[in-house]
């Protein structure tokens, strides 16, 4: 179920569900859209945009793969949907919330492609 939406960091598109019933986006797939319940939706292209939501720096990581400090932040994205990631622009302190923030792709290896997030200027045109 979450095939395509990798596929598609890989080719550095971000994706998202969307009901074919309400036209909600939502995340993480489902079998159902939680919105409306309609069982029909189908993976579309994200703005990319978004804000933070919350974020914190983590400075003790649970896995030597994954080093610290990392920034992790819910973002809610443009289309109305959250989505939990990093934050690559991050500093000691966490990204204040309300910053505008937009995709970027970080290569883990030849296989996978993750889908992270930057600050962007609030004045640049949406």
């Amino acid at each position: 179920m979450t095939a395509p939406f990798w596929a598609a960091a890989r080719e550095r598109h971000l994706v998202r569900p969307v009901c074919d019933d309400c036209s909600r986006s939502f995340f993480t797939p489902q079998l159902i859209c939680p919105h409306c319940l309609g069982e029909k939706w189908s993976y579309q292209t994200s703005t990319g945009r978004g804000i933070v939501y919350s974020s914190t720096v983590v400075h003790r990581s649970p896995s030597p793969a994954l080093p610290a400090p990392y920034e992790l932040a819910i973002v809610e994205m443009d289309e109305g949907w959250q989505l939990l990631t990093n934050i690559v622009t991050t500093g000691n302190e966490p990204t204040p919330i309300g910053a505008r923030v937009e995709v970027t792709f970080v290569d883990i290896d030849e296989n996978w492609t993750f889908p992270a997030f930057h600050t962007i200027d609030t004045e640049e045109p949406r």
